[in-house]
């Protein structure tokens, strides 16, 4: 998947006075060389409710071959930021200019996950540990394949693999967990991302793939 864009459409259901179609996520996925590879996630409302609530939200990961975060850039129309930079052979991290007290050789990004899982041969009821680190701290994660079942997204009618978080440990800001159906096959192809937050349920459905050059 080198070079590879997934265009998502956004939708919330909850107790936001925003509901529908609200926005939409790109997922770009670009190999740098045999040892790096760029992801950008970017994240907007669109329409109408880009009146209501004008979002933006930029993640720019760098990543070794297996996934690693090596750098993490984050921005938002909030004018939050967050930039840090992990080195291997000193084992340090640099978030915004500090030196934080904690390292692991190997952490993910919950985007940077997303595609490694990619990568594993997932069979129903297996299970992931894993270190996950957003540009603050680092969390441990438990991942299990909880079910098959079809899902309708823009992109089509597809057999996935349901995985999620079985732990109290939160992947995404606002107390959100994260949960991603791949679909049954050797491409794994996350179809469905959903996200729990405090102002409702997101769910990112899919809608077209790009293959870029």
């Amino acid at each position: 998947f080198k070079n590879e864009e997934l265009v998502y459409d956004v939708q919330i259901e909850g107790i936001s006075i925003i509901t529908g179609n609200i926005g939409q996520c790109n997922l770009k996925f670009n190999k740098i060389d045999s040892e790096e590879y760029q992801m950008d996630i970017i994240t907007r409302t669109t329409n109408f409710a880009k009146i209501l609530y004008p979002y933006f939200d930029y993640i720019k990961l760098l990543v070794d071959k297996n996934f690693s975060v090596l750098e993490l850039n984050h921005s938002t129309s909030e004018k939050k930021q967050i930039n840090s930079k992990i080195d291997k052979i000193n084992k340090t991290i640099i978030s915004n200019g500090k030196q934080l007290n904690f390292y692991n050789d190997t952490l993910f990004s919950p985007y940077s996950l997303i595609y490694f899982m990619r990568t594993k041969n997932i069979e129903l009821d297996d299970s992931y540990n894993y270190k996950v680190f957003d540009g603050k701290k680092i969390k441990e994660v438990l991942l299990k394949v909880s079910k098959i079942e079809k899902i309708k997204v823009p992109y089509g009618t597809f057999e996935c693999l349901n995985i999620a978080p079985i732990n109290s440990d939160k992947l995404i800001k606002n107390k959100g967990l994260l949960e991603i159906w791949y679909t049954n096959d050797e491409q794994k192809i996350p179809i469905q991302i959903k996200l729990d937050a405090k102002i409702g349920t997101f769910t990112m459905k899919l809608n077209k793939i790009i293959e870029n050059e």
